[in-house]
């Protein structure tokens, strides 16, 4: 599987692209020998399993946040308040939940929020021009 994630993430994401990776990034220490393979420009929102030194996480990423924005989205590990999304951000780009999505009460998607857990995209990390599709900035 990892072998998967690193081919499947250089295959569309260039040396100079910008990849915002939003937790879980990995499991088991020995596993940051993998980020060294990865293509890109990292940044890292922590999520509730990147739980070891910030030190080895700064070694592979630009920035290491516990929460970001960009483009009027909020990016998190964990999906955001939904007051979050009244006025300030038109969506919360998320990870957690992997395979899932946040539910309205009438059991319907809310579009709000983007799961963007590699999960959601063939073990592939998601384009921002398709994200942006999906966004409603008005």
């Amino acid at each position: 599987m990892n072998e998967a994630l690193v081919d499947r993430w250089n295959s569309v994401v260039g040396v100079k692209d910008q990849v915002w990776v939003l937790g879980d990034v990995l499991f088991g220490q020995g596993n940051f020998y993998y980020l060294n393979r990865l293509q890109g420009q990292k940044y890292l929102v922590l999520g509730n399993h990147d739980h070891y030194d910030k030190s080895l996480y700064l070694a592979h990423f630009r920035k290491v946040e516990g929460v970001a924005s960009f483009d009027k989205c909020i990016l998190s590990h964990v999906p955001v308040h939904p007051n979050q999304l009244e006025y300030r951000f038109k969506a919360n780009l998320h990870g957690h939940l992997h395979s899932k999505t946040v539910l309205l009460p009438n059991g319907k998607e809310d579009q709000r929020y983007i799961n963007v857990a590699v999960e959601q995209n063939n073990l592939t990390p998601f384009a921002w021009e398709d994200l942006q599709k999906r966004i409603n900035y008005e």
